[in-house]
């Protein structure tokens, strides 16, 4: 099997480059190899390596940045995403694309899943949406993955994030009112690499199981890697951010369970798996 990978350098393109390159042939390239906001270049690189499977994990994720940045989160989470399937579909191949938690606005008090009308409150989230649909529009051979709160040893995610803080400062205030799912993404790079072989095709939640706060995992980061440092709570009012957050988007799996597909374990087991591998990688960083 033929895979290409794009945005191989971020913490998920890395990680399925590095799970799949005994299990698959691999093409993986960055942005500055293979943009694909570049169609004509994005056509002539597929026709020339002729994939079986495209997995697009290039994606604008500035969170914040993107209400300012409108037009660039637009140009690669949306237009991006129709470049990458509707090649994808001339040649034949089939196209996975991952989105988020974030398509969501917060308001239910039980998990999501896929049945649930998205309605996201950031352009981040809005982007992503068009992004799914356009994977839709442009490919009937697609995979469509939601995740949440996702981190891995590559790229930059919440979990370095209170590491780098931690050693900076004394004190660290984290909002404890947004509940939701870590997300380790060996779980999704499994999970996925699962649904390639079954040639599964769909939208599907994908995150690892049970729910925290940004506080609570916080706390458990800190406490795992024996850091310095007191965490306080607060809430999303007192933190001032641009984006605005779901207050809760804990993700089902609703399909990958009912399908009988869903092989994703609970956060703190697969977060207790990551620093256990990493714990001297990421203190010493």
């Amino acid at each position: 099997m033929k895979v290409l990978i794009l945005g191989a350098d971020g913490q998920l393109g890395s990680e399925f480059t590095t799970f799949l390159k005994d299990k698959a042939e691999v093409f993986a390239f960055n942005h500055n190899e293979l943009d694909i906001l570049d169609f004509k270049g994005l056509t002539n690189k597929f026709f020339e390596l002729s994939p079986d499977v495209v997995i697009n994990c290039a994606a604008y994720t500035k969170v914040d940045q993107a209400e300012r940045e409108e037009n660039l989160a637009y140009q690669v989470n949306a237009v991006g995403a129709k470049n990458v399937s509707f090649t994808s579909f001339k040649v034949k191949a089939k196209v996975l694309y991952f989105s988020t938690d974030y398509v969501f606005d917060g308001i239910k008090d039980s998990p999501y899943n896929e049945f649930d009308k998205p309605n996201p409150l950031s352009i981040y989230g809005k982007s992503k949406l068009f992004g799914e649909e356009f994977t839709k529009q442009f490919n009937p051979n697609h995979l469509i993955l939601r995740t949440s709160w996702l981190y891995g040893i590559n790229g930059s995610n919440f979990v370095k994030s209170i590491i780098r803080l931690a050693k900076e400062k004394g004190e660290l205030k984290v909002v404890n009112d947004q509940i939701g799912t870590p997300t380790y993404t060996l779980d999704v790079v499994n999970q996925t690499w699962q649904l390639i072989q079954d040639d599964s095709v769909g939208l599907y939640d994908c995150s690892n199981t049970g729910q925290t706060n940004w506080f609570e995992f916080a706390k458990k980061i800190v406490e795992q890697l024996n850091l310095n440092v007191k965490i306080l709570p607060i809430k999303t009012d007192e933190f001032p951010a641009l984006a605005k957050r779901p207050s809760f988007s804990v993700l089902e799996n609703y399909l990958l369970k009912i399908e009988n597909k869903n092989i994703i374990r609970n956060w703190e087991e697969a977060f207790n798996d990551f620093v256990n591998k990493y714990k001297k990688k990421l203190i010493n960083e």
